[in-house]
C-alpha cells in the first residue's frame, strides 16, 4: 500500500498531467503498470481517476505472477496534498481500499535466493517525508490457500516516516464472526536508536494458529511481545499463553559489547507440556526452560558461551565457538536422555509413527588452544519405531582439527556398533540380521574441494563390505572414485528381499569413478559366486559350479563404451562390447552353450547365436544369427522338428517409427520358415514348410505348406495366411489380432485324424469343415460359426466299441455349442444326438440321446440289443444329471466256461527299454501302470446323479453251464456314477437245468444289477426222489458264479449231487455213473465247454431247443422261439410222433395267456397270474 501510494503521489507530479482529462487513462495507467510490474509481477489497473486532483481513485487493481493473478484491490482512494511535496513532504489523509482479495501467496521465481551478506537495520533515508494519517481496508479476504481456510477481516493503520524517524500503528482482525486480532505500536529513531515495540497477537479456540500448530484441544492463543531501548542495549519481554494459562515467558535482551561484538541472551521458561500431545508429558514434564547467551563479532565469529535446554528426560548443556571461516574453535557439548525409573520415554519428534527411547547419550569436545584433537561418543539404548527396534547402538569418533592459513584440515575416525536389531520387514530382518557394526575414517583439507574416505568397513552376519572412496567438490561434478567389495558367505539370507529362491555364496568387486552431476562414470566390476541358486532350475544348472562376471564400460560426453562383458557358467559363455552414442552405436555379442542338457537333462545339443547392432535408435539395423545342433527340449513332436542343424537369422532395421522386421529364416532339416520386409513397413510375407505331416500325425505323409501375409501393427498383427497340406487340409485364417482381443476368420478342411492326440484314447477319423469366428476377447465365448464332421469314424479302443458313418455339426454361438449328429455303432444300430453345451468348464449341457436297436455285445459274456431316449442335463465336469429309459431287446448272457486249459491271468509283467511309443500304446489299450484302472464306480471323474429306467421284459436267455432259462423285469440306476445304487431284477419266466440228460425245472433265477453293474445271477433247480429233496444253487456274479449242493435231510454235496442224477446215493452208483458225476461235476464249474444241443439251437436259430427223456425211456424234441415282443410258441414232438404246440401270450407283466393244441385232439386255454413274494 505504502508503494502505491508513493506511486500515485509521483504520477500526479509529471508533466503529463497537464495532459487533457481523456488522456490521463492511457497515459498515467501505462506509467503506473510499467513502474509497480517486474520479474515474475505484472500490474494491471482499471479505472483510473483524479490525477489533477487532490483525491485519486482505482476501481480495481490486480497483480498477478506467471500462474495468474494472486491480489486484487478493489475501490482504491487515495485523498492527500499536493501542496505539501513543495515543503518537501508527503501527507496522505486517507489511504484506503474498498476490498482486499488474496487468492494465495505470490510464486517466488526459481532462482531467487538471500543475498549471502547480512545488512545491519536502519529506516530508509527518503528525500521526502511520509505522513500516512489513515490506512484503511474495509474487507480483507484471505483464500484457502494461505492457512488452510477462508478468512475475513479489516485493517485500520498509520503511518510516518520523517528525517529517520518513523512511527506505525495497526490493528487487524477478523470479520466473519471468529475473534482474532493483531495490535502492534511501534517507533525506531535512526538518530537515537531508539526502538520501541509492542505486539499482541490474540485468537479465540479452534482458531487458524493452533490448527496450522495442531495444538491439542486447538486451545485460544495470546502472544505479547514488549520492549524498549536502543540496539545497543534493548531488552523485551516475551509471553506465550494458552487457554489464559502462561506457558512460556521470559526476557530477551541485546547489547553492544566494548569491542563492538553484538551480545544476545534468552532465559525463558514455561509449562510447554499442554501445547503437546499428552503423549509427551513424560518428556517434557512441567517445566521447559532455556538459558541461551552469546556473541557475534562484526568479522562472522560466533560464540554460544552458554546454552541449556532442559526438560523433565532431556538435559542439554554446553557451549559453541566457531570462527569466522566456519572452523570450529572450541565445543563441548553434553545432552541426556532418559525417562523416569529407566522406562522408554516417547520423543517429540514429527512426522508418521512414533519413536520411544530408554536412554540416550551425547558427548562432544573440542579445544583448539589446546591441541587440535577432538572426541565424541553416542549410545542409544532400547530404540523403538514404526517397523524397527534396535538393542544397543554405540558410536565412538576422535580426529582432528587442523587450523593453518589456507590449509584448514578435518579427520575423523568412527566406530560404530549395533545390536538386537529387530525389524518389522522379515525380508530385510533375514538380509541384515540382529547386528552390525563396522568402521568409516574420513579426511578433508581445506581448498582441496574434496572428502577421502580411506577407510570404509561394514560387518553383518556372514556378509560385509570394505572399500575406500573419494569424493570431489562441486568443481569436478561431485566425483567419487574408489573401490568397494562385497562378499556374502550364504546368499540365502537376502532370497525373500529379492523375491527369489536365492542361493550360494559371492563376491563383487566394484572400482572406477562416477560423477553425480554429469553422469560420466568409469567402472569395472568383478563378481564371482559358488553354488548360485535364483529359483530358476534350467539356470541353476548352469551355476551350480563358479560363475564368473566381468564388466568395464566407460561414459564420457562422446557416448558409453562397453570395454568388455563376460560372463562364463558351466556350459554357458556370453561375451559383449561395442560403444552406445546418440550420433551411433556400434555393440556385438555373442553366446554359446555346449550342452543343452546343462539346462534340462531331457534337452539336448548345441546353440550358438551372435547379435550385432549398428546405428542410431532412428536410424539403425540389428542382426541375429544362431546355430543349433541335435536340438531336443524333451517334447517328442518338436524334436522331430528340431532333429539335424537348425539355423535361424534375423534383420530388424530400427527407424524413427519403430522397429522392422525386413528378414527372418528358420532352416532344418524338417522345418522352414521365411519372413521378408521393408524399413519403413509393417506388412510381412511369409512361408513356411514342414517336410513330412506323418513326422507328427502317423499315417498322412506330405508336407505341409503355409503362406501369406502378417502385418503386426499397435500392439497386435493383421494376418491372412493359408496352410495346406495331407489328410485334407486347406484352411485360411484371416483378420486381425491386438492386445487381448481378436477379429478372424477360420475357414477350412481337415481330417478329424489331425486331433487324435488331443483326443487319446478316441481314434478319430473323417473330413472336417470349418466356418468360424472370433471376434472379441481371446476367450471362447467370441467364437461362432460351424464345424461339420462327415463320414466320421470314432474308436474307443477302451471300451470296445466304435462309431461309423459319423455325421455330426457343431453351431457356436456365445460361448456355447448346439450339436445334432447321428452315428451307426460297428456292431449294429444308430446313436443320434442332439442338444447344447457351453465351451468353457464346467460344459453345461443339455443333450437328448436316442439309441436305436444298438447292438451291443461281449463274446465271453453277453449279447443284447438296446433302444431308448437318455439325457444329460447340467455341468458335464461337475453334477450332471443322466436320465432316460433304455429297453432291452433279445439278450442273451453266457455263464462263461473257464476250460481246463484256460489260461490264468499273467503275472505282472515288467517291460525293458520299452520306447514312449509302446508306453502310449499299452496306455491307450488299458493295459499296465499306465493304463490300469480300478474297477468298479470310484475314480477322480466327474460324478453325476443317475435316474435310468431299464426295461427288459422278456427274451433275457441266460444259457451255459447247463442253464437254459429265460428272464425278464426291470432295473432302476439310481445314486452317482460313484456310487450306483440299482434296484429291481431280471426274474425267471421259464428254464431248466441239464446235467447227463436229467432234466431239472429251475424253482428260482433272477438277475441283480449291483453296485459295479456286473449282473448278480441267481438260479435254483430241485429235485425229489423218495424221501430226500435234492436242490442245486448257482450263485454269483455271472462272470464267475459258485455252484452248491443241498438237501433234506442234509446229506454231503456229492451225495446230493448223486441224487440229482440218479435217483440213488453214492453207494448204488455204477463206475460208468461215477464218470457221468464227475462230468457233470465240471459242466457246472464251467468246464464242460457248449454242449451238442446248444450248438444245434445257435444252428437253427431257436430261442430254446430241448431233448428230454421220460422215466420209461421214451424221448422227445421240443423247440421255442419269440414271434413277436411278447408271443412265444413251442413246438413239442415225441418219438412216437404225436406233436403240441404251446403258445404264450404275455399280456402284461404278472398277467399270461396260455395255450396247447395236441395231434390227438387234446386242447386247453388258461389265464395265469403270476406274483413274486
Amino acid at each position: 500500500m505504502r508503494a502505491l501510494a508513493l506511486s500515485l503521489c509521483l504520477a500526479c507530479t509529471l508533466p503529463g498531467a497537464a495532459l487533457a482529462q481523456e488522456d490521463d487513462r492511457s497515459y498515467l495507467t501505462a506509467f503506473l503498470e510499467d513502474n509497480l510490474s517486474g520479474a515474475g509481477r505484472k500490474v494491471t489497473i482499471t479505472g483510473f481517476q483524479g490525477a489533477l486532483s487532490s483525491r485519486a481513485t482505482l476501481d480495481k487493481l490486480e497483480i498477478a505472477d506467471d500462474a495468474g493473478v494472486w491480489i486484487t484491490l478493489d475501490e482504491v482512494v487515495l485523498d492527500w496534498s499536493r501542496s505539501s511535496l513543495l515543503s518537501g513532504q508527503v501527507v496522505v489523509e486517507e489511504l484506503s481500499a474498498e476490498t482486499i482479495t488474496l487468492e494465495r501467496l505470490p510464486v517466488v521465481p526459481e532462482g531467487t535466493m538471500p543475498s549471502p551478506e547480512a545488512t545491519p537495520f536502519a529506516l530508509p533515508e527518503l528525500p521526502v517525508s511520509v505522513d500516512i494519517a489513515k490506512v484503511q481496508a474495509v474487507k480483507i479476504v484471505l483464500g484457502a490457500p494461505i492457512l488452510g481456510e477462508a478468512v475475513e477481516g479489516q485493517l485500520e493503520a498509520s503511518l510516518s516516516l520523517s528525517g529517520g524517524d518513523g512511527k506505525a500503528a495497526l490493528v487487524l482482525g477478523r470479520t466473519d464472526g471468529r475473534v482474532s486480532e493483531i495490535v502492534l505500536d511501534a517507533s525506531y529513531s535512526n538518530a537515537s536508536g531508539e526502538l520501541v515495540l509492542d505486539l499482541t497477537a490474540q485468537e479465540e479456540a479452534d482458531g487458524i494458529a493452533a490448527r496450522l500448530l495442531d495444538l491439542p484441544g486447538r486451545p485460544s492463543v495470546d502472544l505479547t511481545i514488549k520492549g524498549s531501548g536502543t540496539l545497543a542495549d534493548f531488552a523485551a519481554d516475551v509471553r506465550l499463553a494458552s487457554d489464559g494459562e502462561e506457558r512460556l515467558a521470559g526476557p530477551v535482551t541485546i547489547t553492544l559489547g566494548e569491542k563492538g561484538e553484538t551480545q544476545f541472551s534468552a532465559r525463558l521458561a514455561g509449562d510447554l507440556a499442554p501445547l503437546f500431545l499428552p503423549d509427551y508429558a513424560d518428556f517434557l514434564g512441567n517445566l521447559v526452560s532455556l538459558d541461551v547467551a552469546g556473541a557475534r563479532w562484526p568479522s562472522g565469529r560466533v560464540v554460544l558461551d552458554r546454552l541449556a535446554l532442559q526438560t523433565r528426560a532431556l538435559q542439554l548443556s554446553g557451549s559453541i565457538s566457531v570462527a569466522a571461516d566456519g572452523l570450529p574453535e572450541a565445543f563441548d557439548l553434553k545432552a541426556l536422555i532418559a525417562g523416569t525409573d529407566g522406562q522408554p520415554v516417547l520423543l517429540p519428534l514429527s512426522g508418521e509413527g512414533r519413536t520411544w527411547l530408554r536412554r540416550g547419550e551425547i558427548a562432544l569436545a573440542f579445544d583448539s588452544a589446546r591441541d587440535s584433537g577432538w572426541k565424541g561418543s553416542a549410545s542409544l539404548l532400547g530404540l523403538e519405531t514404526e517397523g524397527l527396534r534396535l538393542g544397543t547402538a554405540g558410536i565412538t569418533g576422535s580426529g582432528r582439527i587442523g587450523r593453518v592459513a589456507g590449509n584448514n584440515t578435518f579427520g575423523a575416525t568412527l566406530d560404530f556398533t549395533t545390536a538386537g536389531l529387530s525389524l518389522a520387514d522379515e525380508a530385510m530382518q533375514k538380509a541384515i540380521g540382529p547386528a552390525l557394526s563396522g568402521k568409516v575414517v574420513l579426511f578433508s583439507r581445506e581448498g582441496s574441494g574434496a572428502l577421502a574416505l580411506p577407510q570404509l568397513e561394514v560387518k553383518g552376519e556372514n556378509y560385509g563390505a570394505t572399500g575406500s572412496l573419494r569424493v570431489e567438490g562441486l568443481d569436478s561434478g561431485l566425483m567419487t572414485s574408489g573401490r568397494i567389495t562385497l562378499t556374502a558367505a550364504d546368499l540365502s539370507r537376502f532370497a525373500d528381499l529379492a523375491g527369489m529362491d536365492l542361493g550360494g555364496s559371492g563376491e563383487v568387486v566394484l572400482e572406477g569413478q562416477a560423477s553425480r552431476l554429469s553422469g560420466a562414470f568409469d567402472v569395472a566390476i568383478q563378481a564371482v559366486t559358488q553354488g548360485l541358486r535364483i529359483g530358476i532350475p534350467q539356470a541353476d544348472r548352469l551355476t551350480a559350479e563358479e560363475t564368473r562376471l566381468t564388466l568395464s564400460a566407460v561414459r564420457d560426453e562422446t557416448g558409453t563404451t562397453l570395454r568388455s562383458l563376460d560372463l562364463t557358467a558351466g556350459a554357458l559363455a556370453l561375451t559383449a562390447g561395442g560403444k552406445v552414442s546418440s550420433k551411433g552405436s556400434d555393440l556385438a555379442g555373442q553366446v554359446t552353450l555346449a550342452d543343452l542338457s546343462a539346462l534340462d537333462p531331457q534337452w539336448g545339443g548345441g546353440l550358438t547365436a551372435a547379435a550385432t547392432f549398428t546405428g542410431t535408435p532412428d536410424n539403425g539395423q540389428l542382426t541375429l544369427n544362431g546355430q543349433g545342433s541335435s536340438l531336443r527340449i524333451g517334447q517328442p513332436d518338436v524334436d522331430k522338428l528340431l532333429a539335424g542343424q537348425t539355423a535361424v537369422q534375423a534383420t530388424v532395421a530400427t527407424r524413427e517409427a519403430g522397429f522392422f522386421l525386413t528378414s527372418a529364416t528358420l532352416d532344418g532339416a524338417n522345418l522352414q520358415a521365411e519372413a521378408k520386409g521393408s524399413a519403413g513397413s509393417d506388412e510381412l510375407q511369409v512361408t513356411g514348410r514342414l517336410r513330412d505331416l506323418s513326422l507328427l500325425v502317423p499315417g498322412y505323409p506330405g508336407p505341409v505348406s503355409l503362406s501369406g501375409r502378417l502385418t503386426p501393427t499397435g500392439g497386435g498383427a493383421d494376418m491372412d495366411l493359408r496352410v495346406m497340406g495331407p489328410a485334407a487340409i486347406d484352411a485360411r485364417v484371416a483378420g486381425r489380432i491386438s492386445g487381448g482381443s481378436a477379429d478372424l476368420t477360420l475357414q477350412g478342411t481337415a481330417d478329424a485324424a489331425l486331433a487324435n492326440a488331443a483326443a487319446d484314447p478316441l481314434a478319430l477319423a473323417g473330413g472336417l469343415r470349418m466356418d468360424l469366428a472370433l471376434r472379441g476377447p481371446l476367450a471362447l465365448s467370441s467364437l461362432s460359426g460351424r464345424v461339420t464332421l462327415s463320414g466320421g469314424r470314432v474308436a474307443y479302443p477302451l471300451a470296445g466299441f466304435s462309431l461309423q458313418r459319423t455325421e455330426l455339426v457343431a453351431t457356436l454361438s456365445g460361448g456355447r455349442a448346439q450339436v445334432a449328429g447321428t452315428a451307426d455303432l460297428a456292431s449294429g444300430g444308430r446313436l443320434r444326438v442332439n442338444g447344447g453345451l457351453s465351451l468353457t468348464p464346467p460344459l453345461d449341457a443339455s443333450l437328448d440321446l436316442g439309441l436305436e436297436a444298438l447292438r451291443l455285445r461281449d463274446p465271453e459274456l453277453f449279447e443284447t440289443v438296446a433302444s431308448g431316449q437318455l439325457r444329460i442335463e447340467g455341468p458335464l465336469l461337475g453334477r450332471a444329471a443322466l436320465t432316460g429309459r433304455i429297453l432291452i431287446g433279445e439278450t442273451e448272457l453266457r455263464v462263461p466256461s473257464t476250460g481246463f486249459a484256460s489260461a490264468a491271468d499273467l503275472d505282472a509283467i515288467r517291460h525293458v527299454n520299452d520306447s514312449a511309443a509302446v508306453r502310449a500304446t499299452r496306455a491307450r489299450a488299458g493295459v499296465g501302470a499306465a493304463g490300469a484302472g480300478g474297477g468298479g464306480t470310484g475314480g477322480g471323474g466327474p460324478d453325476w446323479a443317475l435316474d435310468v429306467q431299464i426295461d427288459a421284459p422278456n427274451r433275457i436267455f441266460l444259457r451255459g453251464r447247463g442253464l437254459d432259462a429265460e428272464l425278464g423285469g426291470s432295473v432302476r440306476l439310481g445314486g452317482t456314477l460313484r456310487a450306483i445304487s440299482p434296484s429291481g431284477a431280471i426274474e425267471l419266466i421259464r428254464g431248466r437245468l441239464d446235467l447227463l440228460g436229467k432234466r431239472l425245472d429251475l424253482t428260482e433265477a433272477s438277475l441283480v444289477l449291483e453296485g459295479d453293474l456286473v449282473p448278480y445271477v441267481t438260479v435254483v433247480a430241485s429235485n425229489q426222489t423218495d424221501d430226500v429233496i435234492s436242490m442245486v444253487r448257482i450263485e454269483g456274479p455271472v462272470n464267475a458264479p459258485e455252484v452248491t449242493f443241498s438237501s433234506t435231510p442234509e446229506l454231503p454235496q456229492e451225495e446230493v449231487l448223486a441224487w440229482l442224477l440218479f435217483g440213488r446215493g453214492l453207494e448204488s452208483i455204477s463206475p460208468l455213473q461215477a464218470a457221468q458225476l464227475a462230468n457233470a461235476v465240471a459242466t457246472l464249474a464251467g468246464r464242460g465247454g457248449t454242449g451238442i444241443v446248444d450248438k444245434l439251437r445257435q444252428g437253427f436259430g431257436f430261442d430254446d431247443l430241448d431233448v428230454q427223456t421220460s422215466e420209461d425211456g421214451t424221448a422227445s424234441v421240443s423247440a421255442g422261439k419269440y414271434i413277436s415282443r411278447n408271443v412265444y410258441t413251442e413246438i413239442e414232438v415225441d418219438q412216437d410222433g404225436k406233436s403240441q404246440i404251446n403258445l404264450n401270450l404275455d399280456l402284461r407283466r404278472g398277467v399270461t395267456v396260455k395255450g396247447r393244441v395236441g395231434s390227438d385232439g387234446d386242447s386247453g386255454l388258461g389265464i395265469f397270474l403270476e406274483r413274486d413274494y
